[in-house]
């Protein structure tokens, strides 16, 4: 019965909210039923090393909210498998774009009323990132995360309760193996996608251009499927950082990553007389309704983002664990 109460002396989350959530999981789980006797304050107290009067409050708040009771003289047992455990969700972006709106409707909709949920941003700076995740460990009751590639995420992670983390979007290499993760593999999904346009690239284009835009994290997977593709269908191609400069030249078809890039492009088709998906083609990623409209229309690769956010929420609400390939898709329209 000892083992049903655990505490994490690494984790950044108080010691009263662990045992408080040890118990609650353990009803959840059917570890422990109504009229199950749970340990003492002393036997929690011996076997977790955790001070009596910690082990204390988190079980008057347990009282509290009725799910123990205690007996004089006897101890404290289960009084209500009714946890009342609604979802208090950490939701930890990279930053503010179009597609995370879809994401939170996937999330808000999905969890329909079970819970809450908190949305904070770390623009891909570490110290935002680890003060964020230090203020939040042991607030919540599971942490949803999109990484940044950088040597801190470990540490900082170590300081939330290891089996509450869920890796949302980006770092499946570096993450989405060790954590439950619903995330996009970006080197396969550029192979996939642009093998689906092939017939369309092969009469239209002579040439591919992959524009890299900014730094970001998965980046050179993306280059590295965009390679893969071209060499394997022997297409001639070649790979830039930004398109601010580059002028097109017809029957060029350009693949670009950041929407800057794509602003800059647009307009020097428009200066230089050229017809979209006619002289030179565009396509670019991340789906949003503006680029319905951009161009007569903008080819897109994107990911299933409204499907993103159902899934990790659903792999909460299931207490599933598992690796997940959100789905992409080539969104075709006259830029292509």
């Amino acid at each position: 019965m000892k083992s049903i109460i655990t505490v994490d002396h690494n984790s950044g989350a108080p010691k009263y909210q662990q045992i408080i959530q040890s118990v609650i999981s353990a009803i959840d789980n059917k570890q422990l039923r109504i009229g199950d006797k749970i340990p003492s304050v002393n036997e929690v107290s011996d076997s977790t090393g955790i001070a009596k009067k910690t082990v204390v409050q988190a079980f008057e708040q347990l009282k509290q909210t009725g799910v123990i009771s205690a007996v004089k003289y006897k101890g404290y047992f289960v009084a209500s498998a009714n946890t009342h455990s609604k979802h208090n969700i950490f939701v930890l972006f990279n930053h503010l774009t179009a597609y995370k709106e879809d994401i939170y409707e996937g999330i808000k909709s999905t969890l329909d009323g079970k819970g809450v949920v908190d949305i904070f941003f770390h623009h891909n700076n570490m110290e935002v990132f680890k003060t964020l995740i230090a203020q939040s460990a042991g607030k919540y009751t599971e942490y949803i995360i999109m990484p940044i590639p950088d040597k801190g995420m470990k540490p900082a992670l170590k300081k939330l309760p290891q089996d509450k983390i869920y890796i949302l979007d980006m770092g499946y290499q570096d993450w989405g193996q060790a954590y439950p993760s619903v995330c996009q593999h970006f080197e396969a999904d550029i192979y996939q996608v642009l093998q689906q346009g092939l017939p369309t690239i092969r009469r239209k284009y002579n040439k591919l251009v992959l524009v890299l835009g900014p730094q970001f994290y998965n980046l050179k997977q993306i280059e590295k499927g965009f390679r893969q593709f071209c060499r394997e269908f022997e297409l001639d191609f070649s790979i830039i950082s930004h398109a601010k400069n580059k002028r097109p030249a017809r029957g060029e078809l350009y693949v670009l990553v950041n929407d800057q890039d794509l602003v800059h492009l647009v307009k020097k088709t428009t200066t230089f007389g050229y017809k979209l998906g006619k002289d030179v083609g565009i396509i670019s990623y991340n789906d949003f309704p503006m680029k319905e409209i951009v161009g007569n229309g903008i080819t897109t690769i994107s990911s299933d983002f409204t499907r993103m956010g159902m899934d990790v929420i659903n792999m909460i609400l299931k207490k599933k664990k598992a690796h997940l390939q959100n789905p992409c898709r080539l969104v075709e329209r006259s830029s292509f």
